[in-house]
């Protein structure tokens, strides 16, 4: 959602934006018809075996399967120049980070691709994170961080609370700079 929200300023540092994960191409399909992000590219990788695996970016003990939360920058020759790994789902880069990284290969800049997943998408397909539903899942998940974060005497607990209350606060911002004015 965050890197969405720069897209522009991705595109002017050579980067491309590509998301990979264990869906099939109708679930990804699904996905972006909930989900409308232009210039994201979709890779399926059911089962992880083709990238996820290999690049050390699959939990197989959740959900029968799923890609971790990751973002890479990679040269021009492939070679990994930046790596974010989460922990679970709700894990997330500061961007900052990774544009630092991209913004050193002096790549120049990089016209946007359009992206999504082609395909029709069946009436019967479910299970998605809802977009009525993402602020109040971002800000509630902000608000028990910032509460137990108050609480926690570990000082690596308070400063894992405190990184996911800056996450969910930069996928409201980039959520609210994304949705269109009413």
């Amino acid at each position: 959602m965050k890197l969405q929200s720069e897209v522009d300023r991705l595109h002017v540092g050579g980067g491309e934006l590509v998301a990979i994960s264990v869906d099939d191409e109708v679930r990804q399909a699904g996905m972006f018809a909930r989900w409308p992000v232009p210039n994201v590219q979709f890779v399926p990788d059911p089962g992880g075996a083709k990238y996820l695996q290999p690049l050390g970016l699959y939990n197989p003990d959740e959900r029968n399967g799923i890609a971790l939360p990751a973002l890479l920058v990679l040269d021009p020759s492939g070679r990994e120049v930046f790596r974010f790994t989460g922990g679970d789902f709700a894990d997330r880069v500061a961007d900052e980070s990774m544009f630092q990284a991209l913004e050193a290969l002096q790549l120049g800049s990089n016209p946007p691709q359009m992206g999504g997943p082609s395909g029709k998408v069946p009436e019967t397909l479910r299970g998605y994170f809802r977009p009525i539903s993402f602020a109040a899942y971002m800000t509630g998940s902000r608000t028990g961080a910032l509460a137990l974060s108050r609480r926690v005497a570990d000082e690596n607990a308070k400063a894992d609370l405190v990184a996911h209350v800056k996450q969910m606060q930069a996928a409201l911002d980039a959520w609210a700079s994304l949705k269109p004015p009413k």
